[in-house]
């Protein structure tokens, strides 16, 4: 049988665990709706961010989101689909994984679309304002691009409504 505080306590970790969950998919969002200032929000002041395989390390919220807003400055849209999966929480401190599929097009360029295979390291912490990402690694797995064709592929059955 289970005493109130067993309950409490499941229920503590059961919000802890949506709470950094919301906190991944908060990022993939922001970055996609380039809301700059919200983006810098969900990260530790000192955070450190370490993108494409290691190559380039940013420190700090802001410019993080600056970095971001830079890289992304020649982009006409981009969308971000993160799941988090493996979310550990230790007191105050979390870890997780979260696999990314990306994709984006390029300004002015209507022949072709980046996709991206990714997965993020995070380490998390808890603070006054919620959860914030306080490390991330990006490890991108593949980046290829791909042809923009309003032709279904031969033999493919394509509904009419979501033909060009």
């Amino acid at each position: 049988m289970s005493t109130t505080q067993d309950l409490n306590d499941r229920l503590a970790r059961v919000l802890d665990d949506l709470e950094i969950r919301r906190a991944i998919t908060d990022y993939a969002t922001l970055v996609d709706a380039r809301d700059w200032t919200r983006l810098a929000a969900i990260f530790d002041d000192d955070v450190v961010v370490e993108y494409h395989n290691g190559r380039t390390t940013v420190k700090g919220a802001k410019a993080v989101a600056e970095y971001v807003e830079a890289n992304t400055s020649h982009v006409a849209w981009q969308h971000h689909m993160v799941s988090p999966y493996g979310v550990d929480v230790d007191g105050d401190s979390a870890s997780a994984l979260a696999y990314l599929v990306s994709h984006q097009q390029v300004q002015g360029d209507d022949t072709e679309f980046l996709m991206m295979a990714a997965d993020y390291t995070l380490e998390l912490a808890r603070r006054e304002r919620g959860w914030v990402i306080t490390r991330m690694v990006h490890t991108i797995k593949v980046a290829s691009f791909l042809p923009i064709s309003s032709t279904p592929i031969a033999g493919a059955d394509v509904p009419a409504a979501v033909r060009h």
